[in-house]
């Protein structure tokens, strides 16, 4: 039984000494393995061996490391090997296992047992982690690419437009694709490009005559629409038919193709394929482009006529106002028209009506009526003429009764109907229906054209009064300031009235009146001792104020108690009511209710009386209450200051500062590339030097600023020192010259202190380490691509091409009228005078055409002959 036991525990590698119940057995660890049973201790646990690995407790073996991973002795787990590495064997030790991918594979994770192929479009040199497309305008068909050379230029009349690319696109009609092209060309408007696969610019057509193209990019041109014409080849716009023509033909050539539009019709926009039926009350001759209109008092009821004999004339007691009418009009009334044609309609004069439609004459217009009027012209009916008003017969405007009159009734006919205002009454206005009764405080006799005010200083009560007998003086103890008033005012408190008076009279400073009218200067009452009244006119005297007396009746101001002395209750009547301040306070100021007390920042001497006060120095301080005596101001302590006079406590130095000196007034500042972070610092010494990768430009600081990437800073630096171009420096807080990295090939930093370099830009290579610039391409040559490093990088420009300047990506097609015949062009060729060429892209002399018979060329360069 017990052997049993141990053979069902031996795979787990349990070590146990067979012990009595209640023992317990340990398993061996991750990493190691137990072959043998019955074992009482850990030694017998064996590491796993090279090439294996144990991930469990109580193993009795270890298990074979995988391809693609290695195992050292006592591993736990396998170890992938790492990206761009391979592993094929079972059992790998250590890393050195792992093998670089060779040229033409890859992995991209870690554990390989084998390395990808690099698939068609992308090449992978030895030991890559990932692919790398081949670049735009190049192409890569095999599997297996070890190197960009592998990607090959895309053929002419391919293209490819992104990395990565297995074959290259055939270039689309309406294209065209030179060797290495990595977009597409478009054949410029004006011309057509049919055929897929075009390598150059000579495969754009011009459009022929008849035809037109408007973009770039096209494969086919599009005929002429109707309404336009194309008189040339190499149109990119159609020509539109202009106003007053028609064409109704696609794909003509010339303008002799637009029709005129016939009588009848008309055409008021360009590029028309018919015209419009000329309108009723309008004729169209033949090419018209807009409608005449028939003119003013005509008329024309049918459509497509052709002449100004189709406008007929308006009869007797018909109109037209406007032009262009189908039909006229009936006089209106208020009007007479009298005859045919232009402006016929005539209005009835002011001061008649006509109230029939369709008169001939001006007989038809009548007179208004004795009584009514007519102030505008064309009227059907006359106005009756309104109350204070009177109308004569024929009349064009209203007759105003005047001033001083009214008139009662509607439709009077003459001046007699004006009646004068009676006693009592009066109107100012002319026109008036009524008069207005004479009001209160004004007199009014017949026939007034204004109400008489009453004099100031008397009164009226009674409206409708006749005479200036009726104005009455204003008794003793009233007056009136104004005219025209019907009663007088109460003469004011702190004032007296006489009888007939215009004003009152105020009563003068020193004296008071607390009663209404009183008639006499006798009611004005001198003020009692301890009052006082500096103005005139005053119901009342008031209480002499604290820190004063008022020692005479009649007072018009209060006497100041004099400086060291108060008086705290008012209605003092002698100056021996001032008392003086007692010790230990103080009054600088005549007048004064109470002392001050001698505050606690300064020593003074206060006795009974006038008082000075004085403040401690800057530098000291005093913290001492009403002090009756000198008192010794004391020294601020070392570590503090006092900038102001007269304080009671010193301030602690603040932080980058320091006050080493008893009685301070003033802060030290730390100089420059120190700092110090803790305030009342007492020395110089508690300055701190800035530590290795800070600084600090300005004294006086709490604390140092980092050094900023691209820079370095040593020890107690107060500026921070740019890297030199050509280098960078991508992490703070630098101390030294040597964290100033040089920038790699194929890079460069144009200025000092970058914290990182550029990459080389198109059209330039930077071909050394420590590059501070690019070196252009030369004219003549582009390159497209970037972080380039050397010059050979640079591409001639193609013959039908050229560059003009240095640092290009691309070159410019040869431009019409020019050929460029050599690669590497820095300008183009001009076509000499005589002759012609239409056509971008020329790649030799023989572009440049001959003037055909009948025409020629005084200037070279042209793209036509004239």
């Amino acid at each position: 039984m017990i052997a049993r036991l141990l053979l069902y525990l031996l795979p787990f590698g349990l070590f146990a000494i067979l012990l009595p119940m209640g023992s317990n057995a340990q398993s061996c660890g991750p990493g190691t393995y137990q072959t043998t049973i019955g074992n009482s201790s850990v030694q017998v646990c064996l590491n796993c061996s090279a090439g294996t690995y144990g991930p469990y407790y109580g193993l009795s073996s270890c298990y074979t490391c995988p391809a693609g991973y290695y195992c050292p002795a006592g591993a736990t787990t396998t170890n992938g090997c790492p990206p761009g590495t391979y592993q094929p064997n079972l059992g790998g030790t250590s890393i050195q296992a792992c093998l670089n991918c060779t040229a033409g594979t890859y992995s991209s994770y870690y554990g390989f047992s084998t390395c990808n192929t690099c698939p068609a479009g992308y090449y992978c040199p030895a030991g890559a982690t990932t692919i790398n497309g081949c670049p735009p305008g190049t192409y890569q068909p095999n599997l297996g690419g070890t190197s960009i050379q592998a990607c090959l230029n895309c053929t002419a009349g391919t293209y490819s437009s992104y990395y990565g690319f297995s074959t290259c696109n055939a270039c689309p009609t309406g294209f065209y694709c030179p060797a290495g092209a990595n977009s597409t060309s478009a054949c410029p408007s004006r011309s057509y490009q049919p055929i897929a696969g075009s390598s150059s610019a000579q495969a754009c057509l011009q459009c022929p005559i008849g035809t037109y193209s408007s973009y770039p990019g096209a494969s086919i041109c599009s005929n002429c629409p109707i309404g336009y014409y194309c008189n040339a080849s190499g149109v990119s716009t159609p020509t539109p038919c202009p106003a007053g023509t028609y064409q109704p033909i696609w794909g003509r050539v010339s303008i002799q193709s637009c029709l005129q539009c016939p009588n009848g019709t008309y055409n008021p926009n360009t590029g028309q394929s018919s015209c419009s039926v000329c309108p009723s009350g309008s004729y169209c001759t033949s090419g018209a482009s807009s409608p005449t209109p028939c003119p003013i008092g005509t008329y024309q009821p049918s459509t497509s006529s052709s002449s100004a004999q189709a406008c007929l004339n308006c009869n007797a007691g018909t109109s037209n106002t406007m032009a262009g009418q189908l039909s006229c009009s009936v006089c209106p009334i208020g009007y007479y028209c009298d005859g045919s044609g232009i402006n016929n309609v005539k209005p009835c004069p002011s001061g008649t009506y006509q109230p029939v439609p369709g008169s001939t004459s001006s007989n038809a217009c009548l007179n208004c009526r004795a009584g009514t009027y007519n102030q505008n012209t064309a009227q059907s009916v006359c106005t009756s003429c309104s109350s204070g008003y009177y109308c004569k017969a024929g009349a064009s405007s209203q007759e105003s009764c005047p001033t001083g009159t009214y008139q009662p009734i509607m439709g009077a006919t003459s001046a007699q109907a004006c009646l004068k205002c009676p006693n009592g009454t009066y109107a100012s206005n002319i026109g008036q229906p009524n008069c207005l009764t004479c009001p209160s405080g004004y007199y009014c006799s017949a026939g007034a054209s204004n109400a008489e005010p009453c004099p100031s200083g008397t009164y009226q009560p009674i409206e409708g009064s006749i005479l200036a007998s009726a104005c009455l003086p204003c008794p003793s103890g009233t007056y009136n300031l104004r005219t025209g008033q019907p009663s007088c005012s109460i003469c004011p408190s702190g004032s007296y009235c006489m009888g007939n008076s215009s004003t009152f009279q105020t009563c003068p400073t020193g004296t008071y009146q607390p009663l209404v009218g009183s008639s006499t200067v006798q009611a004005c009452l001198n003020c009692s001792l301890g009052t006082y009244n500096p103005n005139s006119g005053a119901s009342s005297c008031s209480s002499c104020p604290a820190g004063s007396y008022c020692n005479m009746p009649g007072a018009s101001n209060a006497q100041s108690c004099p400086s060291g002395t108060y008086q705290p209750s008012g209605g003092a009547i002698s100056v021996r009511a001032c008392l003086n301040c007692p010790n230990g306070t103080y009054s600088t100021s005549a007048g004064m209710s109470s002392c001050y007390s001698c505050p606690n920042y300064y020593y003074i001497y206060c006795a009974s009386g006038p008082n000075i006060t004085v403040p401690c120095p800057t530098g000291t301080y005093q913290s001492f209450t009403a002090n009756t005596s000198s008192s010794t101001c004391l020294s601020c302590p070392v570590g503090t200051y006092n900038p102001s006079t007269g304080q009671s406590i010193c301030l602690r130095c603040p932080t980058g500062y320091y006050c080493d000196v008893a009685g301070a007034s003033n802060v030290k500042m730390c100089p420059s590339g120190t700092y110090q972070p803790i305030p009342g610092a007492a020395s110089i010494q508690a300055c701190l030097s800035c530590p290795r990768g800070t600084y600090n430009s300005n004294p006086g600081q709490s604390s140092c600023s980092s050094c900023p990437v691209g820079y370095y800073c040593g020890t107690r630096s107060t500026n921070i020192q740019p890297c030199p171009s050509g280098t960078y420096q991508p992490i703070p807080d630098s101390a030294t010259a040597n964290s100033c990295l040089t920038c790699p090939v194929g890079n460069f930093s144009p200025s000092p202190g970058l914290p990182s370099c550029s990459g080389c830009s198109s059209g330039a290579y930077c071909n050394g380490n420590g590059s501070s610039s690019v070196k252009l391409c030369p004219s003549g040559t582009y390159q497209p691509f970037t972080d380039v490093l050397t010059a050979q990088s640079c591409l001639s420009c193609p013959t039908g091409s050229y560059n003009p300047s240095a640092g290009q990506i691309n070159c410019y097609i040869c431009p019409a009228g020019y050929y460029c015949d050599e690669t590497g062009a820095s300008s183009a060729e001009i076509c000499p005078s005589g002759t012609y060429q239409p056509t971008p892209g020329g790649v030799s002399a023989q572009a440049c055409l001959s003037c055909t018979n009948g025409t020629n060329n005084a200037y070279p360069g042209q793209l036509t002959c004239n």
